[in-house]
């Protein structure tokens, strides 16, 4: 993952874990640059017969409060079973929304690489 702020590269770190027999996906990003540091923790959670739960827990950036937010949806719209890729960009969106909301103009790019690992041969 490449996150970029005000077209200046920083350093982010990501990772990943199963749990759950597979239902429960958790990402992490964190963002460790001095005068920023920032992390954003994305759980999800569900299966083919339910909704899928996520919960964003955003510690920073310094000087903002941490902050969580739950929300349903849709299997079929996010799916953490199957569809990994589709969670990882939310993620991405949404450490995107929480980078932003100081004004700067926030990018994280995601490429093949990326997925490699996270998507889960079945």
């Amino acid at each position: 993952m490449t996150v970029t702020i005000d077209d200046r590269p920083c350093e982010a770190h990501s990772t990943y874990s199963w749990a759950a027999g597979g239902f429960v996906l958790t990402l992490s990003t964190v963002l460790a640059e001095r005068g920023l540091a920032a992390e954003l923790i994305s759980t999800y959670i569900g299966h083919t017969d339910t909704p899928t739960i996520t919960t964003h827990l955003m510690l920073g950036p310094v000087g903002h409060p941490a902050s969580i937010a739950t929300a349903e949806h849709a299997h079929e719209d996010l799916d953490p079973v199957d569809g990994a890729r589709e969670c990882a960009y939310d993620h991405a969106n949404r450490l995107i929304e929480a980078l932003a909301a100081n004004g700067s103009h926030v990018s994280v790019e995601l490429d093949e690489r990326s997925f490699t690992q996270l998507e889960r041969v079945e």
